[in-house]
């Protein structure tokens, strides 16, 4: 039996914090009238749920019996959608549909700080800031796997200087409410995912600085260096001649003044997530710099100019692919793995890494990038769909020993694996609070 669906019969109906701090709005009765768009978040019960999709496209309520058999499924499938559902309604109708995502919740309530931890375990998760809402990059409704505030209509929760904002990283109420909520969640630290040409783009570095300056305590703030955008196109000659890391010192001072130098330069010194008193760097593998076995140089290069800026050597924790050079052993403080469901060899789906006496876990706990890999189709058996608690559980319980846990994502859409407030939720069918997940790590960090 899964998990959470153990859970709920038992009657518990949430994972955390009291259970009015997020209210459904009233089950959906009608009214039955077909439209070109369908709203996918319309009813609550799966009945209700089959019954308003169906309406929207056939102007008429279904047979008893399709709602039954839809309902059943959507209660113990844990890969079924409620998007599939529509789809394949539509496709039986002979119909193209729009589709729409509504708020199903009657309120957005902030969310209060996590009180002092136990143990000695810190909690970080990867932050994604390359959202342009609204209708830019990143920002589709079909794309993303579930839907935030911010994302077609501004919204107070996202407000700066009071005016409503997107979930946008150029508006300072993007940084604020997710840093918020990570600190609600309990996390020691995020790893802000900088792709590089978002250091100057539309100032959303600048405006991280600003939100951080605002808040008395806020979480940590760590680097993650995603080397994806090198050798691409779309950003200007700057980044499309990729550094060649077999001429070490060009490589590392190209490398290191287009992010570390800016990032933590521009980020205030008393947010800097330390380890040992060092700033935390993750270095990410996007097959972009070659050749992987002759890495190591690069990056002891980078780490000796950002001691030399800033007083301090990093803490430097590197992808699994540039250990091919044997070297990278004694350059990094630690090692990770991006994805360990699929790449990783561990039985429990979880990166490990010890080295020099840490302990790092990196885990993936959640994924469903149908949406943004196959455009408007339904998963098949060979997509990967994680869209319950379970996966985050069993990770939080096996790395009770481990110094540090990265999550990867705290709010990446396209790709699922976001645990950050969404309002779509909905497993084996019954809707999951916006904050179910950020309560699973506010729990754990009391263990």
């Amino acid at each position: 039996m899964h998990a959470f669906l153990a859970l709920a019969l038992l009657g518990v109906g949430r994972l955390g914090a009291a259970p009015d701090a997020f209210v459904l709005k009233p089950e959906w009765k009608g009214p039955v009238r077909a439209s070109d768009t369908v709203d996918v978040d319309l009813g609550n019960s799966p009945e209700a749920f089959v019954q308003a999709a169906y309406s929207q496209i056939h102007g008429a309520l279904p047979p008893t019996a399709l709602v039954q058999a839809w309902a059943q499924r959507l209660r113990t499938d844990p890969r079924l959608r409620r998007v599939d559902v529509v789809r394949s309604l539509a496709q039986a109708a002979g119909k193209t549909v729009k589709l729409a995502y509504s708020d199903p919740w009657a309120n957005d309530p902030e969310l209060p700080p996590a009180g002092p931890k136990h143990g000695k375990r810190d909690i970080g998760a990867v932050m994604m800031f390359f959202f342009h809402c609204p209708g830019g990059v990143n920002c589709g409704m079909d794309w993303a796997a579930n839907h935030v505030q911010g994302m077609q209509a501004p919204s107070p929760s996202l407000a700066w200087d009071g005016k409503p904002g997107f979930y946008d990283a150029s508006n300072p109420g993007f940084w604020r409410h997710e840093l918020r909520d990570a600190k609600a969640a309990g996390l020691d630290f995020v790893l802000a995912n900088v792709y590089g040409p978002d250091m100057d783009q539309e100032g959303q570095v600048k405006t991280l600085a600003q939100a951080l300056a605002g808040e008395a305590d806020p979480v940590k703030v760590a680097l993650l260096d995603d080397t994806w955008p090198w050798g691409e196109r779309w950003f200007g000659p700057a980044w499309q001649l990729k550094p060649d890391l077999r001429d070490p010192t060009r490589a590392a001072a190209r490398l290191y003044e287009a992010k570390w130098k800016p990032f933590f330069s521009q980020v205030p010194r008393r947010d800097w997530s330390l380890v040992d008193g060092r700033p935390l760097i993750y270095f990410y593998n996007a097959g972009k710099l070659l050749p992987l076995d002759q890495s190591a140089s690069t990056l002891e290069r980078m780490q000796a100019r950002f001691k030399r800026d800033f007083g301090v050597k990093p803490y430097l924790v590197v992808d699994q692919a540039y250990f091919a050079d044997p070297d990278m052993a004694r350059v990094a403080d630690g090692r990770f793995i991006w994805d360990p469901l699929t790449w990783g060899d561990s039985a429990d789906h979880i990166s490990w890494s010890s080295m020099h006496g840490k302990v790092l876990a990196h885990a993936m706990v959640r994924w469903d990038s149908v949406g943004r890999d196959k455009p408007g189709q339904s998963p098949g058996p060979q997509d990967r769909i994680l869209q319950g608690p379970e996966m985050l559980k069993q990770v939080l319980d096996a790395t009770r020993g481990a110094d540090i846990l990265v999550l990867a994502t705290w709010n990446d859409l396209g790709e699922g694996t976001g645990l950050n407030r969404a309002y779509d939720y909905y497993y084996l069918g019954r809707w999951l609070a916006p904050d179910t997940f950020i309560q699973m790590i506010r729990q754990a960090r009391g263990d």
